[in-house]
């Protein structure tokens, strides 16, 4: 028996129906305050064994935009949705006799499943509170239309079969260790089917320890005869005569009151309690300690099987526990966290156990399967403020992007987290960009903003996720010129993905023809864009069509690629980083037939036989650097030809990010704003855009 789905609707953020799906292991990710605690507060209405928890306040009423709390009567529903995974076997399970006459079967001819509502009302009485009626219904139909013969009251005995466990953020495991009323150790020890042996020899222990410490010479006879002789100077009522000091009650319950967990061995030779742990430590015993009472109450199912007519234990465990915990990762280190999510995942996995966890940490996200992770946000417009759930879109498990994308946002789980992703293709991408952010005045951790690098081939599944995520998104794609799949090639890539991912053709190849009418190309059209010719480097078709695509948020590194760009706009600064030993080499023959060899740098440019050699070199920077497959590099100029020859010595014969490092070092801010790449100013300028409407509501 696993919770798979739940339906919320008016509760605190959650306005209009929202449903949540859940696996054995589940994460619920989004920003502060986007309603992931919500998600866990609302399963304790149901099913918190605290009473406390289950009661439903006006503020767990959701309050639309533009009303007032007073205002109007207001209604919530939860709902859960519970399946069975026992009838699908013939191992024995309790749940199924415990709910088989509330099992509602689909029309689709799908497994028969549980369907649990929790219904509240409020209305105006004049009191603070206001009048809040709440019932829990069984739900007979798999309508989403309910009428009220579908409804059948679910009695708390039942409900009680099914626990939902809250872990806040803030961990108090001292709390639950105490025999106070509803810890987790006072429902086991409470239970305990004590012999009558055990209770007398624990009762003749305690007087034993008490007739020790009240002996007739020791001091505490003499405290306890002062206490007695003034209490009899101020009362006298027969029934309170005797004021006796005692070390602990006879009874049982008292005696128990007193349990307490010490770890040793510690440096100072002394034990330590629990609240003598760090935070850290603290909330990894809490996780503990709720691991050994699921283990615990395993235990006792199985003891009660084998021994139905004197059970250790009274206790009658849950059929399901739903392990709801708070931001897991709170005062823990990495390392911690990721034993601890292999076994959440090892507990979901068990028959009576499920796990729901929170986070806003790209370390849990990263250690998650994005199959088992809801994103939260919160809508924000002019008539709406309310939180929206959606799953993480990736492709078929059968495509070969689908382990790339499943890796990628794994590594770079902080996507999730941001107001503004900025995809690129590369490392170079992931080190320069945040650097011409900051220097253009939007640092990008104060604006949430993540830049992630990505494959240019694999850009179109992003688009999709960040979309259904509606998290607005920037892309830099190299625009490779003259390379294979390049150019004309590059544009036609982004605007059928584009279209794919629901922008309007219309809005993308509308052309104008000879006669000044305009019209739309068709998809045989749009697939011979790759078959363009750039005829000339300063092209103005190919100019409007880049623009055209800036609109919707993808802008290229023209004419190759960011290094080839960076190294346009940074050339002497690149070479500047160079001794006096390094930079590329031109071979060539002497006049008397001889192999020699000059530096770029040292080239006499009136030498022919140097100039020669420096021609050859080019034709070998420019296959090297338009790789297999390439055009004859007709389209660029003869300053980007010999460009190439320092394009290959800094970044295909050493490391790219190494490069850019040394060189950002090496530079000050006012010589990067003086010679900053336009295409950065555009993407920032757009970042500003994005972002202002972000936070004028307008996600």
């Amino acid at each position: 028996m696993k919770l798979t789905k739940m339906v919320i609707n008016n509760f605190r953020s959650f306005g209009e129906c929202q449903e949540i799906n859940f696996n054995n292991q589940t994460v619920l990710i989004g920003n502060n305050s986007s309603g992931k605690t919500t998600v866990l507060q609302s399963l304790s209405k149901l099913f918190s064994d605290k009473q406390s928890d289950r009661i439903i306040r006006k503020s767990d009423f959701h309050l639309p935009k533009g009303l007032r709390p007073g205002e109007n009567t207001r209604n919530l529903f939860i709902e859960t949705i519970f399946e069975f995974d026992e009838l699908a076997g013939t191992v024995y399970g309790p749940a199924i006799p415990t709910f088989f006459e509330h099992f509602t079967v689909s029309q689709d001819g799908a497994k028969p499943f549980l369907r649990i509502r929790l219904e509240s009302s409020w209305e105006d009485d004049g009191t603070v509170e206001g009048s809040i009626d709440t019932q829990i219904y069984y739900i007979s139909s798999d309508e989403d239309t309910i009428r009220d013969e579908d409804k059948h009251r679910a009695p708390r005995k039942d409900l009680d079969k099914i626990r939902v466990l809250y872990v806040p953020a803030s961990r108090t495991p001292e709390k639950e260790l105490g025999n106070a009323s509803g810890s987790m150790l006072s429902r086991l020890v409470n239970s305990i089917n004590w012999t009558k042996d055990e209770i007398n020899e624990i009762k003749d222990k305690i007087d034993e320890l008490n007739n020790t410490f009240l002996s007739e010479n020791g001091a505490l006879i003499q405290i306890n005869n002062e206490i007695q002789k003034s209490w009899e100077l101020y009362h006298e009522d027969n029934r309170f005569s005797q004021a006796e000091l005692i070390i602990n009650s006879s009874e049982m319950a008292a005696a128990l009151r007193q349990i307490a967990l010490k770890f040793s061995p510690t440096t100072t030779e002394e034990a330590f309690t629990v609240s003598d742990l760090g935070d850290g430590l603290r909330s990894i015993f809490y996780f503990s300690l709720v691991d050994s009472i699921l283990d615990i109450e395993l235990e006792i199912t199985k003891d009660r099987e084998e021994n139905p007519d004197n059970p250790r234990f009274k206790l009658v465990p849950p059929i399901l526990t739903i392990l709801a915990i708070e931001e897991p990762e709170n005062h823990i280190a990495p390392h911690h966290i990721g034993k601890l999510i292999k076994r959440f995942k090892q507990l979901g996995n068990n028959d009576n156990s499920q796990v729901i966890l929170t986070s806003h940490s790209p370390v849990i996200v990263k250690r998650i399967d994005p199959e088992d992770l809801r994103y939260l946000r919160i809508e924000n417009n002019d008539s709406v403020l309310q939180t929206i759930v959606s799953d993480i879109q990736l492709p078929q498990s059968s495509d070969e992007s689908y382990k790339y994308i499943k890796g990628a946002i794994q590594a770079y789980p902080e996507l999730y987290f941001a107001k503004l992703v900025v995809l690129g293709e590369g490392d170079s991408e992931e080190l320069l960009l945040p650097k011409f952010f900051d220097l253009l005045g939007l640092e990008i951790d104060s604006s949430q903003i993540s830049v992630v690098p990505l494959g240019g081939r694999h850009v179109n599944y992003l688009w999709k996720l960040l979309n259904a995520l509606r998290i607005p998104h920037i892309t830099l794609l190299d625009f490779d010129n003259e390379r294979y799949g390049g150019g004309w090639g590059r544009i036609q890539y982004a605007i059928k993905q584009l279209i794919l991912n629901g922008v309007a053709k219309e809005k993308l190849v509308t052309v104008a023809t000879e006669s000044q009418k305009s019209r739309v190309l068709d998809d045989d059209e749009i697939d011979k864009i790759k078959d363009w010719k750039i005829d000339r480097p300063d092209n103005q078709l190919l100019e409007g069509w880049i623009k055209m695509l800036e609109k919707f948020n993808v802008f290229f590194s023209t004419p190759l690629d960011i290094d080839f760009l960076m190294l346009q706009h940074y050339r002497e600064y690149y070479l500047d980083m160079l001794s006096s030993k390094e930079g590329p080499v031109i071979s060539y023959a002497d006049s008397g037939g001889n192999c020699k060899k000059v530096k770029l740098t040292d080239l006499d440019c009136i030498n022919k036989l140097q100039l020669e050699g420096l021609e050859k070199r080019i034709e070998e920077a420019k296959i090297a650097t338009l790789k297999d497959k390439s055009g004859p590099g007709d389209s660029f100029t003869r300053e980007e030809k010999e460009l190439m020859i320092w394009y290959q010595y800094f970044f295909l014969g050493r490391g790219k990010p190494t490069t850019h490092m040394q060189f950002l070092s090496s530079i000050s801010d006012d010589e990067l704003t003086r010679n900053l790449p336009p295409v950065f100013a555009k993407i920032v300028n757009r970042a500003e855009e994005l972002l202002g409407d972000i936070e004028h509501g307008e996600e």
